[in-house]
């Protein structure tokens, strides 16, 4: 008579199998969850620029670069004011005046005054700059001088109505309109 020799395997256990398979599973869901939370933060970053004044006033004396020229009728300095309350960084690009670009550029013509405040102090753009970097909960300040020439095929008028456009480099548009007085 031969002798069989069984080998009894042992499997797991199906209570030890179960608690493998949701520890996989948590592990799993934790890994996506972060990787998610990860990919939307990225998203959700976003600039928001609440103008809060705009106004107008007559006349202005334009410091130029060529020395400062004052300007009594016709011409306007026109004021904007607001606040980042975004997220993230806003940076002006660009200032339209009826749809016309305005340059930015500090000339016996044109002038823009620009800074944001940080705090309490007020931080002025670079010599020369064209964009002006608003950081998140800072507020900021725009003056633009409106006079004959100013804006490329655009005259202007007291009374009438003009809507200045706030462009960021997101390729967001914060419209205000303004009556020059």
């Amino acid at each position: 008579m031969s002798t069989t020799i069984i080998h009894k395997r042992r499997a797991v256990s199906p209570v030890i199998a179960t608690v493998i398979l949701i520890a996989v599973a948590v592990a799993l869901g934790i890994a996506v969850a972060f990787w998610a939370s990860g990919l939307t933060s990225s998203f959700s970053k976003y600039e928001k620029l609440g103008v809060s004044t705009q106004y107008a006033t007559l006349g202005f004396t334009n410091p130029g670069s060529s020395g400062p020229s004052t300007c009594t009728s016709n011409c306007w300095n026109v004021t904007l004011g607001g606040q980042n309350t975004g997220s993230s960084d806003a940076t002006i690009t660009q200032i339209q005046i009826d749809g016309v670009p305005y340059p930015v550029s500090n000339s016996s013509s044109n002038f823009v005054y620009w800074y944001y405040v940080s705090g309490s102090s007020k931080v002025y753009p670079s010599s020369g700059s064209t964009q002006l970097s608003v950081p998140s909960g800072d507020s900021f300040y725009i003056s633009l001088y409106l006079g004959s020439g100013s804006v490329p095929s655009k005259s202007f008028s007291s009374g009438q109505t003009i809507q200045v456009t706030i462009i960021t480099a997101a390729g967001n548009n914060y419209p205000a309109s303004i009556v020059l007085p």
